[in-house]
């Protein structure tokens, strides 16, 4: 069984092939501007003539743009394909990977924070820079992004495939527009 993880959630583009749930194919593309130039290509590199049975897909939260690019080509290519799709947050995947309830990651303006002891009902929060300095437990979240995906296969494996049309990212920064209507 082929599974592609599709991950755009910051700046950078991470395409996995699984076969079974082994890494049997990679690409990352780190740090470039105008991703939507580099995640087709990188796409067909990775996939290159293998019959896909399913899409794993990094739903958010991070930038608008990268997570809604990289939600949009996994709902095509499940729709299209007619294979079932699942989502992951980048947060979860973060926990799954380092065994850690409490992670948060940095867009270089604040931090996404996730507190997953409730598994079933996890927190999710975006905070400034200067509120996460302050923070009393900020020691004990980690922040590193790292994704072992073999596990995060594992531990999704099992979850109900959505409709391409349920799947949709996760946002918990407000944008400029929702920040300006406020302060009205």
């Amino acid at each position: 069984m082929y599974t592609l993880f599709i991950d755009t959630h910051l700046w950078d583009i991470i395409i996995i092939l699984l076969k079974d749930g082994k890494v049997v194919n990679k690409e990352e593309v780190i740090n470039k501007k105008n991703n939507s130039e580099y995640i087709f290509p990188s796409i067909i590199k990775v996939i290159d003539k293998v019959k896909l049975d399913e899409i794993i897909v990094v739903n958010g939260p991070g930038s608008f743009t990268g997570v809604r690019l990289g939600v949009t080509i996994a709902k095509t290519l499940a729709y299209t394909l007619n294979i079932p799709i699942k989502s992951i947050s980048a947060l979860e995947v973060m926990s799954i990977t380092s065994d850690n309830d409490k992670v948060a990651f940095s867009d270089n303006n604040g931090y996404y924070l996730a507190n997953f002891a409730n598994k079933d009902n996890p927190e999710y929060k975006y905070i400034t820079e200067e509120e996460f300095d302050l923070k009393k437990d900020k020691e004990e979240y980690l922040t590193k992004y790292e994704n072992d995906i073999e596990k995060v296969y594992e531990f999704i494996k099992n979850r109900k495939s959505l409709n391409p049309h349920e799947v949709n990212p996760i946002y918990i920064k407000k944008i400029g527009v929702e920040i300006d209507k406020k302060s009205d």
